[in-house]
Order: structure tokens, then sequence, then C-alpha cells
């Protein structure tokens, strides 16, 4: 707290909550106008505490993007200027963020955060800030209240679904808003009462932030997804040290045909034989995927056939934990290690 008020750092990185329309109406991310809008937004709002004598913001710029164009280097910007902060100086921590990737970064910095001091908030709005009908305004006012009452220090996003109702999820439990709707959810999502945001949170199983130990995180990890028609010979493993596979609802994937140790393309075994070929070999990893889901015949071929198996996590936080898993230099059992390690408390299904 600094002089008795409480001081937020505000980090932008663009989005819709931070996009503004132009004259044919094409939205574009403009992080500094943003920036003073959502705080001259909160200091209007209802809140207990928009008083500038109560809550100081400290804006950080260090993304001008829409979350859909979230590349590995942007989140390698995020990661540098998140390492240059001193979290000792402030009270929490708000992110502006895109929704269409937002699961992917809430994720990562779970993972990269825990055991962070002060709780850390990924705010998105489904429509810009200066539309009366967003959710970014009401979100940030959350998050503000949130930090303000206590919560435990952690990772969490806060987000107004399209019923009205808003809920509070931690990152690394968060799903990708899906195809054709704007509302987000996660398997143990807390609803938060707007008028009395006293909840308490969780705090993180890691006392040293993995963002201590990392410098940056490279694209090392092939992630696919089933599909009817699927022909592996379509992908490149150059430079590849991981392959993340999902599967289709019931825990299966393809390998048909596959006898008489005989692969093809269409199987997820032929994929292995052409990791098995490169030094040093490259694992394949199944998600999600019960360990002893033998039910299956096709299953039980994979597991048997050497396919590593992760399971009670989400796909997003998956893909960024094997990727921050190499960027420690994991590899092999160590890797699988890790995979299996608890971060944040990731395993929940």
């Amino acid at each position: 707290m600094n002089d008795g008020r409480y001081n937020i750092l505000l980090v932008l990185t663009g989005g819709t909550i931070c996009s503004f329309a132009d004259s044919k109406g094409e939205r574009a991310s403009e992080t500094k106008k943003a920036q003073a809008l959502i705080v001259e937004n909160f200091r209007k709002s209802d809140s207990l505490y928009r008083s500038e004598s109560c809550v100081d913001f400290t804006p950080c710029f260090l993304l001008d993007i829409l979350s859909e164009n979230m590349t590995l280097t942007h989140l390698n910007t995020l990661i540098s200027g998140l390492k240059k902060q001193d979290f000792s100086l402030y009270d929490g921590v708000i992110i502006l963020h895109g929704t269409d990737t937002l699961a992917y970064t809430a994720s990562l910095l779970s993972l990269l955060l825990a055991g962070i001091n002060i709780p850390v908030f990924l705010v998105s709005s489904q429509l810009p800030i200066y539309e009366k009908e967003a959710n970014g305004n009401d979100n940030f006012k959350a998050a503000v209240e949130l930090t303000v009452n206590g919560i435990t220090p952690n990772v969490y996003a806060v987000y107004k679904n399209s019923d009205g109702k808003m809920f509070l999820h931690y990152g690394c439990h968060l799903l990708q808003c899906a195809n054709h709707s704007n509302d987000f959810y996660s398997s143990d999502m807390t609803e938060i009462d707007e008028k009395s945001p006293m909840l308490k949170g969780k705090k993180a199983n890691a006392k040293t932030m993995l963002l201590d130990k990392i410098d940056s995180i490279s694209s090392r990890v092939l992630k696919i997804e089933p599909y009817v028609g699927i022909d592996y010979t379509s992908f490149n493993l150059n430079g590849v040290k991981a392959v993340l596979h999902g599967v289709y609802h019931s825990s299966t994937l393809s390998v048909n045909p596959y006898k008489d140790n005989e692969s093809h393309p269409d199987s997820v075994m032929y994929l292995k034989k052409m990791c098995d070929s490169v030094t040093p070999k490259i694992p394949i990893f199944i998600q999600p995927c019960d360990e002893n889901a033998y039910s299956y015949e096709t299953t039980g071929i994979a597991l048997r056939g050497g396919i590593i198996p992760i399971n009670g996590v989400t796909g997003e936080t998956a893909y960024t934990k094997l990727l921050v898993g190499l960027s420690l230099g994991y590899e092999g059992s160590e890797l699988v290690s890790f995979m299996n390690t608890d971060i944040n408390g990731e395993f929940i299904l």
C-alpha cells in the first residue's frame, strides 16, 4: 500500500477491451487511449473504492495487439516486461487482455507467477469499453474490488457472461471461449456478488516463481487436434521437442489400421514412428487421457506403444506447461515428471 492507498499495476496488452473503431467500424487496439478511459469509467462507477484517495493505478504498456494476433514472441515481450517489475511496490496487478487467446495467457501466467505475493487478474471485454453493453468495465471493477478486499494472491480471470452473472476463474482452469459464444467457463468457477465480492481464493503451491527461472519460451511444441482424414505425413517435426495430441471426447484417437506392427499415415502410431526416428526421440503426449484408459482398444494401443497420457489439466494448461518445461531445459523423463508435478493447483479434472 502506498500512502494509505492501494496501488495496482495496470498492464495493457490490447484486445477488444483496448480497441476503438475507426470511421469504417473496424476495430484496432489503442492501449493508451483505453487506459485513460477504463480508469475514468471506474472513477465514475458505483464502487466504494472509486476515489483516487483509495486506489491508484500505475500503467505499464507492454503490447498493443488484438489477442488473436498473440504469438510466442508477443508472450515473451509480456514475460520480459513482467520480469522487470518490482511487485513489492503494488497491492495487485490487472492485465487487460483480449478474449480470443485469454485462456492460453492465463494458463501460462498461472504457471510462471505461481508463488507471487499479490493477486493478478486478467480482465477482458466482449465489446469495446465505450459501448454500453460492454462487460469490460464491470470486469475491471470486480478485479479492483477483489484486490482491495484481500483475495489470496494467485492468478485469476474475472468475466461477466451473457446471462449477467460474473465469475471468478483460476487462471490455469480457464477454458477457451467456445465458437459462437462470448462466455467463459472453468470447472470450479465461482459467482461474484458485485455488491460485495468477498472471495477468499487460494494460494499456489509454488514458493519461487518460475518467471525468475526462464528468460523466454520458444515454439518447440507441436499441438495437434484429431480430425477425420488426418494425415501425419503433413506434419513437419523440424525443431519440435514435444508433441501434444488432443483426443476425441471419449479419450480416443485414430490408430486404425494397425496390425502386425504396421502403421499407416492416418494412425497416431505412424506419428510415433516419425518421432522415434529422430535423435533425441520426440515424446508424444495425449490430453486429456487417463493413464489407465484401456477400455478402448485404440487408446490402449497408443498407451502401450509409448504415448504419454496427461490427465487432470485443461488443454491450454497442458500446452503452456510443455512450453515452460522445455524452456527450463527438461527433456525425457524430467519433462514427464515436470508435467505430472503440481505447480498451481492445475490438476482439477
